[in-house]
């Protein structure tokens, strides 16, 4: 039974989401916390410190005792200044009350002090001599705990700053780093094995692109990944799937899922439980298929995806790359967008069709090459997939489409 796009990649993101729960509850691995940590947490990570270390300044001004200003709407208050707080500087001394400290964005807090005023907000606007003795005019109350960052307010030492799961992103890595931890359980990452079938592929007479595209997309999104050719053979073939459930928790095959004399890929695994071969409403890439081998107690999936080279890449675009960004700890989502169209199209009745396309500096798209799914330099040259609806079978220039960064 053939399917929509969305209920194909709902099927490709659950076999993928298993595979990494399944993957996860391997072997962790400790790491330490550098620029170079990917993946997800295996285990929650634990702050040694607490988040900020001492109560700081969020503004640049000054740090007064509150109740100094409770007046100060009705008559002015005029308070002297101390020596100037600065961050990075020795823990400034107890603040007396009816006096003022200059005090810098991050600095701490001296004791007494319970809020900070902007110094914007004061008369003069300045924060005069270095060494104090300035004489700084407030015009209204300030609440206790005003722009006062305090101690541990973002977390605790002991607390949990990141859960077993979370994606190790930049901003992971800072707040590890903050939280003064050195090293996490880092979940082992999903193992790749890219299969590409078809005895033109295993003479030479054919240049195995696919291959090297696909495994270039799982390395660009940090997974491990080998590469196969296997010929026209249906018992080699299952003999090499099933070598490589053993050592892989996924594998991706290219070509031999139509319905012409030698697909190989439907003929071995159309039989198996579960497996499904059929047609996914799209252009380029509409035959597709879903199976499984077995590795012992492990059942590993196999997604089988066209042998053009184009339905390939668009098909890892609509349907892998986001669930294995995701299982990566990456940003599943491409960028995206919509803009009039440089010129007309057509688009089959029923089918998304992916065009190719650049987004021009005056936010027209303009279409790179046809719309046949053998022209891999066309897509190498676009840096956008162009959206074309089921129910849209032709657009004029000027037209909105939807489109997707690629490149």
């Amino acid at each position: 039974m053939s399917r929509s796009v969305e209920e194909h990649v709902h099927a490709v993101a659950e076999v993928i989401r298993r595979a990494a729960q399944r993957r996860a509850q391997d072997q962790a691995v400790r790491r330490p916390v550098t620029e170079e940590l990917t993946g997800r947490l295996a285990a929650p990570a634990v702050a040694r410190l607490d988040v900020p270390g001492f109560d700081n300044s969020q503004m640049d001004g000054f740090a007064v005792h509150a109740a100094d200003l409770a007046r100060a709407d009705i008559a002015l208050v005029t308070l002297p200044t101390v020596a100037h707080v600065v961050a990075g500087g020795a823990h400034p001394p107890r603040l007396d009350p009816g006096s003022a400290a200059p005090i810098m964005t991050g600095a701490p807090i001296p004791l007494g002090a319970d809020a900070v005023v902007p110094v914007e907000r004061t008369g003069a606007g300045e924060f005069g001599p270095v060494g104090g003795g300035a004489l700084i005019e407030f015009r209204e109350p300030v609440q206790p705990g005003t722009f006062v960052r305090t101690v541990g307010a973002d977390v605790t030492s002991g607390a949990t700053v990141l859960e077993a799961g979370a994606p190790l992103h930049p901003a992971a890595i800072g707040a590890l780093v903050v939280a003064g931890v050195e090293s996490v359980e880092v979940a082992p990452p999903l193992r790749l094995a890219v299969v590409g079938t078809g005895a033109e592929l295993v003479s030479g007479a054919v240049p195995d692109s696919n291959s090297r595209a696909l495994a270039a997309h799982a390395r660009e999104l940090g997974l491990p990944v080998t590469t196969h050719v296997v010929p026209d053979d249906p018992d080699l073939l299952g003999d090499v799937l099933a070598q490589l459930a053993a050592g892989h928790d996924l594998v991706i095959t290219t070509g031999g899922v139509s319905a012409g004399t030698r697909e190989v890929v439907r003929q071995t695994l159309e039989g198996t439980p579960g497996a499904w071969f059929d047609h996914v409403a799209v252009q380029p890439g509409g035959p597709q298929g879903l199976a499984s081998v077995l590795a012992g107690d492990r059942e590993v999936p196999v997604v089988c995806l066209p042998g053009n080279p184009v339905s390939v890449l668009v098909s890892f675009e609509l349907f892998l790359r986001a669930p294995l960004a995701r299982a990566a700890g990456r940003v599943a989502q491409r960028p995206s967008g919509s803009a009039p169209l440089a010129e007309p199209l057509a688009s089959p009745a029923g089918r998304l069709q992916a065009r190719r396309g650049t987004l021009q500096a005056d936010g027209t798209i303009s279409l790179v090459g046809a719309a046949g799914s053998h022209l891999a330099v066309s897509y190498a040259r676009a840096d956008v997939l162009v959206l074309v609806p089921e129910h849209v079978t032709a657009l004029e220039a000027g037209d909105t489409v939807e489109w997707w960064r690629i490149a």
